[in-house]
């Protein structure tokens, strides 16, 4: 489940929350779990925008794999690592993964049709569909088969995972990945041997895994993600984790934050004050915002400021409550009224502006306003108006007065009069606003008060189901939200009774949650037997398959954020048409469309078996495969010194010039702390100088004993006192306990050299009892066959680009060198004419082949020499194509070289000429060329050329066929 916009809210309003992971600095966790679909999706398909990209599956399933273990390396996990792939979700997520999937099938056909036009020539093999990351598919039961081998691999064969526990939630297994997660960390804190402390770390994408962690009310929860950066020009996801910025938020950090946050209220509340409920409310009015589950509330928007408002009308309303609304999951439904009443004031606020234009308008055109919903409003405010004249002669009067326009100076009291009257007026309008709202969105011709009133027990019966849902687990897996959008707050009242009631059910097969999210343009994810279904004119099913469809922004900015307008499925519709395919599907088929439970595996150094390849021309057999062991090591205590106090220390004499440094580090510190961190440092009395721990590393003595000494960073750094927290409890390291070499280089280990001559090598450690004790190993280096590249060396200019100079590209093309010094770096083109720009926006149209001020050019098309650039056949054969495509734009500039920006209308001046129009095509272009992807490097840098660079690699790969010899050392 995500929360738009969410994670960068409480971001920026929460400038400490999350740190960037580096090495030697990542604090100890005992469990580890991850939301596997961010992985999946990110190995499978990271560049959704280039039409062009395919991806093998080994290659998929070998992403994946090093991700994991470049996880588990940085987290370093000492008890359990759980992994959660999605299963089948409730029937309330179905709706959300539905619409997203109907989306993404569209949004793929197009940029294919628009590929397509443009005469680009697509790869011959099937684009990876990303809707096939849905459980039950062929992609996913051999992704599943794959992860168990690959944690079977690394059980058998990594000491750092042999002692912990494994477990592995697969796709098979009912649920949301994180939502498994939870179920399992509620388990374990029901065990009365549940440790209190323990230290989780949970990875994933979802904004709302910080609502997640903090219903736990664990003391230590702390959230792994990806870095994301806010703003800017969109950028291609990195999948290599190591080239990826990891960002660790700290829930215990959150939880303060958000006792600041409330902390007015310990004053204002008569009952006790408890951050644990404030938290489980926080959370609440976190769905109040929308989510994967119900629709957000009409205009209320966090880019919008919705979550002040919501945080202050809790403040205010609170005292009045007489206790809290979540109550550990349920929701106490006569103070969440009271909340939503207070709420609903930002309707009517945010009518009345809209009111207020309305007004204006009317003023300039002189009558009612010109839309339908309008005139009724007027109408009602008529015969209301007629109603006022029965109540007495001195109202009759002055209604008299105003009809007639007579020009009367009016008195106080029918001042009192036109007042109450603009106050009858506004609510009339505010409700046929409403009524409007409900007709047009939601199709429904009379608005009454039975509508309204099965509007808000929807809303709230979801409200609930959420809280169950992240509190408990699943309440009922059939529920849904049956509309596409929420009733106004001020219409979700008299909730203080209602009676809300879950008939739990069962999850869907994973064949009928394929059926029931995929559009028909995924039909090949589904077996053959079903796929008619989605198709076929006779199907009882098809109008949930619309080739076509309507989406709806409904206030939002972003195009991925509207309301896909599909129809819901219907669960009885779509099991009764299913049920007569049932019997064709094949033995695999049925074995994919079941469920089974969690998979959990641990190291036993007594058993040892063949694992079989899932993938053996990919993936080798695990030979020695061994599971069942656990060991776990005792925490302890570090400490910075002995004393209880700093060491003391007195000054003796402070002069100008150390007076004055110190008055400019503590204000650089101070400024540091306000602009990076959001902290206000105040006054500031004393500074440590401290040397930050970069790792730890092992040291042998003369006896053989071995040591773990911290390793310290050379560069001393100031910290003010006030912000240093001392006593930190932390644990030992997992390796403290080794004492001897035998322990640091266990017999049959893998180890590999990083000395002379053999940097590099792996090798395996023998028995090497006869030189133990002199502080020595015995190591048998299997010593591999070294590629001989001196022939490569010599007739490299064989293989190399050639350059050429300006003028030879410009002689071959018919155009003059200044053109194609001009064309290869920037041309920038302004809206309109020179007489008459619209505005300063400029498009740059140049190839960016060269960057002279950078000093930077672009492999394979430029070289600099010199102070003379060169260019390859590559850039020649682009320049030509440039020159086909806008002949007139080399024309132009040629006949003006001296300007320095040019003009759409001055390029193409004919009435029908659409210059705006011809420099998107030519960007388009641009963007689409490969070109345009390529990375630049410093003109100083001597780089391979690609064709010298696949020699290499053949004489390596001729290397790895040969046989390694072995080298004891």
């Amino acid at each position: 489940m995500g929360v738009p916009k969410f994670y960068r809210w409480i971001s920026e309003r929460y400038p400490c929350l999350s740190e960037v992971v580096k090495e030697h600095q990542i604090p100890e966790f005992d469990n580890l779990y991850l939301d596997m679909n961010g992985i999946i999706h990110q190995c499978s398909h990271p560049n959704d925008d280039d039409v062009h990209f395919r991806i093998s599956d080994d290659k998929i399933f070998t992403d994946i794999f090093h991700y994991l273990e470049v996880l588990f390396r940085i987290i370093k996990p000492r008890k359990v690592f759980f992994m959660a792939v999605d299963g089948v979700a409730p029937r309330a997520k179905m709706n959300q993964q539905r619409g997203r999937r109907f989306r993404s099938a569209k949004e793929a056909e197009d940029k294919i049709k628009k590929a397509i036009e443009k005469g680009e020539t697509l790869p011959t093999e099937a684009r990876f569909d990303s809707n096939c990351i849905t459980p039950g598919t062929e992609f996913m039961a051999r992704l599943h088969e794959h992860l168990k081998y690959f944690v079977n691999m690394k059980i058998s064969t990594d000491k750092s995972w042999q002692g912990v526990t494994i477990y592995f939630s697969g796709h098979e297994t009912p649920g949301e990945g994180e939502h498994k997660i939870m179920e399992f960390i509620r388990s374990e804190k029901a065990k009365p041997d549940h440790d209190p402390n323990t230290r989780h770390c949970l990875y994933g994408l979802d904004a709302d895994l910080i609502m997640l962690g903090l219903t736990s009310h664990e003391a230590h929860f702390s959230l792994l993600r990806e870095e994301v950066r806010f703003g800017g020009k969109k950028t291609q996801r990195v999948c290599a984790p190591e080239e990826t910025t990891f960002h660790l938020l700290h829930l215990s950090l959150m939880r303060e934050y958000i006792d600041y946050e409330f902390s007015v209220l310990k004053e204002k509340i008569t009952f006790k004050y408890d951050i644990e409920r404030i938290i489980d409310d926080w959370i609440l009015m976190g769905f109040l915002v929308g989510n994967d589950f119900i629709p957000h509330l009409p205009h209320l928007h966090i880019n919008h400021d919705a979550l002040p408002l919501l945080y202050g009308t809790y403040i205010t309303i609170l005292p009045e409550l007489g206790g809290y609304i979540n109550e550990s999951g349920h929701l106490n439904l006569p103070r969440f009224e009271k909340y939503l009443v207070k709420l609903s004031d930002f309707d009517r606020e945010h009518f009345s502006e809209v009111f207020v234009d309305l007004k204006w308008f009317e003023s300039k055109v002189g009558n009612k306003y010109l839309n339908e919903a309008a005139g009724v409003a007027a109408e009602e405010a008529r015969n209301y108006k007629e109603k006022k004249k029965l109540k007495g002669q001195e109202n009759s009067l002055c209604w008299a007065a105003l009809d007639k326009n007579e020009g009367e100076m009016v008195t106080s009291k029918d001042n009192l009069e036109d007042e109450t009257e603009d106050d009858d007026l506004f609510e009339t309008e505010f409700r046929q606003y409403k009524r409007t709202y409900y007709m047009t969105k939601m199709g429904v011709d009379i608005v009454s008060d039975d509508f309204l009133a099965d509007q808000a027990a929807c809303y709230v019966q979801a409200i609930q189901w959420i809280l169950h849902y992240y509190y408990h687990g699943v309440q009922s897996w059939s529920w849904y939200y049956p509309y596409h959008y929420a009733p106004f707050l001020s219409d979700i009242r008299n909730i203080s009774t209602l009676k809300i009631h879950f008939e739990l059910g069962k999850p869907f097969k994973p064949f009928e949650q394929l059926l029931a999210v995929l559009p028909a343009a995924s039909k090949n994810l589904l077996p053959t037997c079903y796929q008619h279904l989605m198709t076929s004119e006779d199907s009882p099913i098809i109008e949930y398959y619309p080739p076509d469809f309507k989406t709806d922004l409904n206030g939002k900015q972003q195009e991925w954020e509207a309301v896909v307008l599909i129809p819901f499925i219907d669960e009885k519709r779509l099991l009764e048409a299913m049920e007569t395919c049932n019997h064709s599907l094949k033995k695999e088929e049925r074995k994919r469309n079941q469920h089974s439970e969690c998979l959990m595996c641990w190291y036993d150094r007594d058993t040892e078996f063949v694992y079989p390849s899932p993938w053996p021309e990919k993936f080798p057999a695990i030979e020695r495969c061994c599971t069942r062991f656990y060991l776990e090591e005792p925490p302890g205590t570090q400490k910075l010194y002995l004393g209880r106090t700093a060491p003391p220390s007195k000054v003796v004499h402070l002069g100008d010039k150390e007076q004055s440094n110190w008055a400019k580090e503590v204000q650089g510190i101070s400024e540091h702390y306000l602009r990076r961190k959001g902290i206000i440092i105040n006054e500031t009395s004393a500074v440590v100088y401290a040397q930050l721990l970069t790792g730890r590393k092992y040291q042998i003595n003369q006896n053989g004993e071995v040591r773990l000494e911290k390793q310290w960073s050379k560069q001393v750094v100031p910290f003010v006192y006030q912000t240093i927290v001392k006593d930190i409890r932390a644990f030992d390291s997992r390796f403290s306990n080794i004492k001897t070499l035998d322990d640091l280089f266990p017999l049959r280990s893998m180890v590999f050299m990083l000395g002379t001559p053999y940097y590099g090598c792996t090798g395996e450690v023998q028995d090497s009892g006869d030189v133990i004790t002199e502080g020595r190993i015995r190591v048998i280096f299997s010593i591999p066959c070294e590629p001989n590249l001196d022939a490569l060396i010599q007739n490299q200019h064989k293989y190399s680009i050639k350059y050429n100079p300006g003028y030879v590209l410009a002689s071959r093309l018919g155009v003059s060198g200044y053109l194609v010094s001009r064309f290869t770096g920037s041309i920038f083109i302004g809206r309109g004419s020179r007489r008459n720009p619209h505005g300063d926006h400029k498009a740059n149209v140049g190839l960016n082949l060269k960057f002279n001020k950078k000093n930077e050019e672009v492999p394979g098309y430029t070289k600099k020499v010199g102070s003379e650039w060169m260019y390859s056949s590559a850039a020649e054969q682009l320049l030509a194509e440039y020159l086909e495509r806008a002949p007139e734009l080399f024309s132009y500039i040629a006949k003006n070289s001296q300007e320095d920006v040019f003009y759409e209308d001055d390029i193409w001046p004919g009435e029908n000429e659409n210059g705006a129009e011809k420099v998107q095509e030519i960007i388009t272009w641009l963007k689409g060329h490969p070109v345009s992807t390529l990375s630049r490097s410093s003109c100083d840098l001597q780089i391979l050329d690609a064709a010298i660079v696949e020699k290499i690699e053949e004489e390596v790969e001729k290397c790895k066929v040969l046989t390694f010899s072995n080298q004891d050392y």
